[in-house]
């Protein structure tokens, strides 16, 4: 998703309090070129001084679809993405962490991709509406269970469900936003379809190009059942003690 840097304005406060302390504290100074280049220097100073304490901000630039219904979606959609990410944070282990991660890559690349193109919505509505905000839960429940005072049975056995299932969410996740592409291969196999048609046409070429569709397809086949497999051995996440399911899909 794209993120605009907005910068602070206390660096701009600070010069200009330089100039007021310096009218202050010693007008007479002010009132002579070397005074005033003085001035100016401890004002350029101050100014970079505080673009390095205070840098600004990153801000992610809202998505606008043209429909006001979609474009809240998204963004409920995103801060629930955020408040897994500060979830990351707060537990500390790193199998969590790391299927976490994968969840916040993927997310991330799916609304930069709708920020490019937000006709796209339709194809991850299931992420939205559901893996989402149902993996936004769980970790909720997790870190409540995290921080109680005493662990018995139950509880253990919930937080283990809970472990399990980050793996296929993770697994969900990234299948969503490989399906974004799907168009964008049909484009590419079609732009190859021409341009082999034109420099065959212009006699440019002796090899056929087919041999590179089909090299290029098997190995984009290879790369995803690699990507797949851990998914299709469960069509079904564990349940929790509050009997929430991530169903996987395609979506």
């Amino acid at each position: 998703m794209k993120k605009v840097h907005i910068k602070s304005a206390i660096p701009i406060y600070l010069a200009a309090a330089l100039w007021l302390l310096m009218g202050l504290i010693a007008p007479k100074f002010l009132m002579k070129l070397p005074g005033l280049l003085v001035t100016a220097a401890l004002s350029v100073a101050a100014y970079f001084v505080g673009s390095k304490l205070f840098p600004g901000r990153e801000v992610e630039q809202q998505i606008t679809t043209g429909d006001a219904a979609v474009d809240r979606e998204i963004a409920a959609a995103r801060e629930k993405l955020e408040n897994l990410r500060k979830a990351n944070e707060a537990i500390p282990d790193p199998e969590i962490s790391a299927n976490l991660d994968r969840m916040y890559k993927a997310g991330t690349q799916i609304f930069r991709e709708l920020n490019r193109d937000p006709k796209k919505v339709a194809l991850v509505r299931r992420f939205m509406n559901y893996y989402l905000p149902t993996s936004e839960k769980l970790m909720e429940q997790y870190q409540v269970l995290m921080n109680a005072d005493t662990k018995g049975e139950n509880i253990t056995s919930a937080m283990g469900t809970i472990e399990r299932s980050l793996g296929f969410a993770a697994n969900a996740f990234e299948k969503c936003a490989d399906n974004l592409y799907k168009d964008d291969e049909m484009d590419i196999d079609a732009e190859i379809k021409v341009m082999q048609t034109m420099l065959t046409g212009d006699n440019l070429i002796k090899t056929d190009m087919n041999s590179i569709r089909e090299t290029s397809g098997a190995a984009a086949a290879a790369a995803s059942a690699a990507q797949s497999a851990p998914a299709e051995q469960e069509d079904e996440l564990p349940a929790t003690k509050d009997g929430i399911k991530l169903t996987l899909g395609g979506h």
